[in-house]
């Protein structure tokens, strides 16, 4: 056991321990970490909350008794944390309106003006209860088709980004703007102004963006074959036609990327395909939510949460580390059957009636986890071998079994979500598997049916994997070994510090190493740790599709690379990527034009925090809180709270890491 136990990042260097005790960075717990603080009072306090435990309190209250206290234990030891708009929205009732729903799809807008402003009002109002969204324009007609009013020719689909972006700033959510991931599928004319729309606007650079990719395109892709774009104006019956080749325009595609970072890809045909409710002929899914995790049919609306797979490893670092998976499959069904209850709690609290209409049909869940890189640290795997993905398998099948049991039961006690029918269930290509690997759940649920009709989604978790102890997010690698870093409370005494990762300060404090060790001494005594730009591209993709197997809905995902990644590497990566199984992944070159993240030179670190502490002394506009700014010389993207340039991008979300800002508040 280690002398002392930080669930944050531990800070040290050139302060005594004593000094570091009087400043509280030496902590028992996670929330006696300054960040941990941080994050607390500007994201999720109530009015009148002073304390974690308040906090605690408030967020297990509004579960069942027994769920109750268990949830309680799961926040303080961070073994499950429900998503933001939980965390902010539990107790709310009475004292403001707030969705408990991280995440809301809005149908495509019709090919007309009234659809498209009716869309606008629906955006402005998920944003006003704190949620994001996801929407897909491809009904409406190409710029240069008929329009039969004073204008003559459209506008096309891509001028109403502009329209939705507007909303999305003017609709501020307590300092960010609004999520909002915006689709174009691959066959719509206006694609190609799609593609470099963030190149040519910058205006819309805080909108994520995605093109849906079907098999028939990808195949043309992989074969070099003309691929035809095509769209029919019902109001005049005009039909406007392109064919292009399709390797061509991907080729463009992965250039792109490799310059800004955007689009991102769906794999919509997979996405579709292959999920619980893949046999409901009712039930389609056109978008995702702004990060990519959670792709749901018209007006559904996802409560989100995570695992965290790090506190389910014993003996960490030992010559026989143990995932513990009873641990593990007791904290995913109550997982589920916390985010169930959510589900009701959040009910009135909803922006729109459809979405309320679309819980009775649906009841959609996503839990996920955080954590993953540390428990492959601990485990002594690394990311993205043969050993971790299979690892990785065997954890997500457990997580896959244990939520539909946890969903079955539910349903025995509670009833089926609202459209549930065994028929249409047992098409679905995740039930043929389910009947394979575990027989008697199958006819459980042939007999009692589920509560819920989506389980698993693995999102970033950018600011609560920050908040219970800067755990990495998501499914992604590490982002970093160590960084340096000064805060403001640090300047007061003018200390220097390296800040560890949590499984990395877990592993040094194991072998009684001092923590001011190199990062290059930690991996030539411990090969298995690995940053993520130093995983390679390909067994990131495999670790991706190892996952994704077992997981019904999707997975928030970025290949964050060097500089000298090629768009040839962007190429494969995404071509890999759909031919493995992945139903959508994102890449991200350092020292591309949308930011530098990764790989910063001492010098440009030294010139970052002069301009800090410079800056940090102005007053922001409210449009400066709203979004990430840039350094002109080298794009080094600075935290629009606290001017911080540790700022890490997975899965469409940027967090900083010093003060737990977020683009997505997931």
């Amino acid at each position: 056991m280690p002398l002392w136990h930080l669930t944050q990042y531990i800070v040290c260097a050139t302060m005594s321990l004593s000094k570091l005790r009087k400043r509280g960075i030496l902590m028992n717990h996670w929330y006696d970490n300054t960040i941990s603080q941080g994050i607390l009072k500007e994201k999720y306090y109530h009015k009148g909350e002073k304390t974690p435990q308040e906090f605690m309190d408030r967020v297990s209250s509004i579960f069942d008794p027994e769920l109750k206290k268990r949830v309680r234990g799961y926040l303080e030891d961070t073994s499950f944390c429900p998503a933001g708009r939980t965390l902010y929205a539990a107790g709310a009732k009475g004292k403001f309106k707030v969705s408990m729903s991280n995440c809301y799809i809005l149908p495509s807008p019709e090919d007309n003006l009234e659809s498209i402003f009716r869309a606008n009002y629906e955006i402005a109002r998920i944003f006003s209860y704190g949620g994001g969204i996801g929407i897909n324009i491809s009904n409406l007609r190409p710029k240069g088709s008929e329009v039969r009013n004073v204008a003559r020719s459209s506008t096309g689909a891509v001028s109403f980004l502009k329209i939705f972006n507007v909303t999305g700033e003017v609709i501020s959510q307590n300092g960010r703007r609004g999520a909002m991931m915006v689709g174009l599928n691959c066959s719509h004319p206006d694609i190609y102004e799609f593609l470099h729309i963030k190149q040519n606007e910058e205006k819309l650079s805080s909108m994520n963006i995605s093109i849906l990719f079907t098999d028939e395109f990808m195949e043309a892709v992989r074969d070099d074959k003309e691929y035809n774009l095509h769209f029919t104006v019902e109001a005049t019956g005009e039909t406007i036609e392109r064919t292009i080749k399709a390797r061509e325009f991907f080729k463009e595609f992965c250039e792109t990327q490799w310059d800004w970072g955007d689009p991102g890809a769906i794999f919509i045909d997979r996405m579709n395909r292959n999920h619980l409710l893949a046999g409901y002929d009712e039930y389609n899914i056109e978008i995702t939510n702004p990060c990519g995790e959670f792709g749901g049919n018209a007006y559904n609306a996802c409560n989100l949460g995570s695992v965290n797979l790090y506190t389910m490893i014993d003996d960490k670092f030992s010559a026989h580390p143990v995932f513990n998976e009873e641990r593990f499959k007791k904290t995913v069904y109550d997982g589920i059957t916390a985010l169930d209850e959510i589900v009701d709690y959040g009910y009135e609290a909803q922006p729109l009636d459809a979405n309320r209409t679309c819980i009775d049909d649906w009841r959609s869940l996503g839990l996920g986890l955080f954590g993953v890189a540390d428990a492959l640290i601990a485990m002594k795997l690394t990311y993205g071998t043969k050993e971790a993905n299979d690892f990785m398998g065997r954890v997500m099948k457990t997580m896959l079994l244990t939520a539909l049991r946890s969903s079955c039961d539910r349903a025995k006690e509670k009833g089926t979500f609202g459209h549930y029918r065994w028929e249409a269930t047992k098409k679905s290509p995740i039930m043929d598997m389910v009947k394979k690997l575990d027989p008697e759940l199958y006819e459980d649920i042939h007999q009692h049916g589920l509560r819920n009709g989506t389980l698993l989604a693995i999102a970033p978790t950018g600011t609560i994997s920050l908040l219970m102890g800067s755990f990495s997010g998501g499914c992604e690698p590490l982002y970093k070994i160590s960084y340096e870093r000064t805060t403001h409370k640090m300047e007061e005494v003018h200390g220097h510090f390296r800040v560890y990762a949590h499984s990395i300060k877990d592993l040094l404090e194991y072998h009684h190493l001092p923590l001011t060790i190199s990062d290059e001494e930690i991996v030539a005594r411990f090969p298995w740790v690995i940053e993520s730009h130093d995983v390679p591209f390909m067994n990131r993709v495999r670790m991706q599709a190892a996952m994704q197997k077992y997981v019904d809905n999707s997975i928030s995902s970025t290949v964050n690379l060097k500089n000298s990644a090629t768009p040839e590497d962007i190429y494969r990566i995404y071509l890999s990527a759909w031919e493995s199984g992945c139903k959508g992944i994102t890449v991200f070159r350092d020292g591309c034009r949308r930011g530098n993240i990764l790989g910063v030179g001492e010098e440009d670190k030294k010139e970052m925090e002069k301009d800090r502490k410079t800056e940090g002394k102005k007053e922001d506009s409210q449009e400066e809180t709203n979004r990430i700014t840039m350094k002109p010389v080298d794009n080094t993207p600075e935290c629009p709270k606290c001017h911080s340039h540790h700022i890490h991008i997975e899965g469409h979300c940027s967090t900083c890491e010093e003060c737990g800002w977020s683009a997505c508040g997931l």
